[in-house]
This record gives structure tokens, C-alpha cells and sequence, in this order.
């Protein structure tokens, strides 16, 4: 836990304080995870409490609620969020996964698209793509692609940030995924996302 706390500092001062000597803004993105699975079944429970990003002279903290269920490669989610904002949405989240060479590498295809439940909550969608290479058994290096566009706005004037990634996981099931994004339609917008995962498998009682 020590360890993994250390690297995601390092690695957070790092990643902002390198953009830092341009005239540029650093968009700061944390996103702590709970995932919950349930022995055998296909049903698991994702929960993101306090997914918060910091943007300069604001910061918006948002809580995220997902239910789902693993079909082959793809995993189908229900999906609700809120933010501080009084934003509410509602919508699906269905990804697709695919693994090469004894499963070092991984390819993660995802898309999401929201409803909004009032009249501050646009609807919109994500595209997201993930790929990333096992080094050792504990971590990962890759890329991440991470878009998000309102319905009805011209493609190129959303975010779309693209980077480098590293993946830690641990024995206790905790993980942790750093990446460091440029946006592609921006030539002065970096990001910086930190998730921290925390995965809880209940298992079934053998009956005697």
C-alpha cells in the first residue's frame, strides 16, 4: 500500500510538474474505484465515489454508480452519475476486450453514452481505447484515447486526450493506472488520471 501510494505521488508531481514551463493548463483527473464480483456469476458492481477532476479556477467532484455484466468479450453496464453541479445522468457503458500472446497484451474498446436528467445535463458520449503490454506480472505499460463530445457539437471542438500509461497491480487486489494525455484538438491541454482500483470477488459457500 506504501508503495503504491509513493509511486502515485512521484509519478503525479512528476507528470504535472514537466508541463509546468509551458504555457499550458494541466487538467488533473482522480478517480478512485471499487469493483465488486460475485463468485462465478457474470454480475459485478462498480462504484466511483468521488471521481473528481481539477481544471484551472475550478474543480468538480462527481459520483458514479455502474451495474454489469460480462457476455463473452464484452461487459454491458447500466450506468448513473451526479456531480456537485446538480448534473444527472443516466445511460450504458459496453465494452469490448481482446488479449494476445498468453494474454500480455490486452486491447480495451469502450463506449458510453449519457441521457441528461435535467436541463443542466447535456447528453453526450465517450470513446475510449486502451492498450497495454505486461512487462512483468505487476505492471503494465500502454496507451490510453480518451474522448468525450456533446451530442450535436462538432467533432473537433470536444477533448480527445491521448498518452502513455503504467498500470500497478498488487497481491491485495489493489491497482493503480497513471497516464499522462495531450489533447489532440488543443495545443495547450494536458491531462493528468489517476485511477486507483480496489477489487472485492465474494465467493459462493461450497454446500456441504
Amino acid at each position: 500500500m506504501k508503495k503504491i501510494i509513493f509511486i502515485t505521488s512521484f509519478l503525479l508531481i512528476t507528470g504535472t510538474s514537466i508541463f509546468a514551463q509551458y504555457d499550458a493548463q494541466m487538467w488533473i483527473k482522480l478517480s478512485p474505484e471499487l469493483r465488486l464480483n460475485f463468485g462465478d456469476t457474470p454480475f459485478e458492481v462498480r462504484w466511483r465515489p468521488d471521481d473528481h477532476i481539477f481544471l484551472p479556477g475550478l474543480n468538480v467532484a462527481r459520483t458514479d454508480i455502474m451495474l454489469g455484466a460480462n457476455i463473452w468479450k464484452f461487459k454491458l453496464f447500466s450506468y448513473s452519475k451526479f456531480d456537485a453541479l446538480e448534473g444527472y445522468w443516466t445511460g450504458a457503458r459496453l465494452d469490448f476486450n481482446l488479449d494476445f500472446f498468453n494474454k500480455k497484451l490486452l486491447l480495451n474498446l469502450q463506449t458510453r453514452y449519457f441521457f441528461g436528467l435535467n436541463d443542466v445535463s447535456a447528453d453526450h458520449y465517450y470513446l475510449i481505447e486502451y492498450l497495454r503490454f505486461a512487462v512483468t506480472k505487476n505492471i503494465h505499460l500502454g496507451v490510453l484515447s480518451y474522448g468525450k463530445w456533446k451530442i450535436g457539437e462538432p467533432f473537433d471542438e470536444a477533448h480527445w486526450f491521448v498518452g502513455p500509461s503504467v498500470f500497478l497491480s498488487t497481491p491485495s487486489k489493489l491497482s493503480i493506472n497513471f497516464v499522462v494525455t495531450k489533447d489532440i484538438f488543443s495545443q495547450d491541454i494536458y491531462m493528468t488520471y489517476v485511477r486507483l482500483g480496489y477489487k472485492i470477488k465474494f465467493k459462493r459457500k461450497k454446500k456441504e
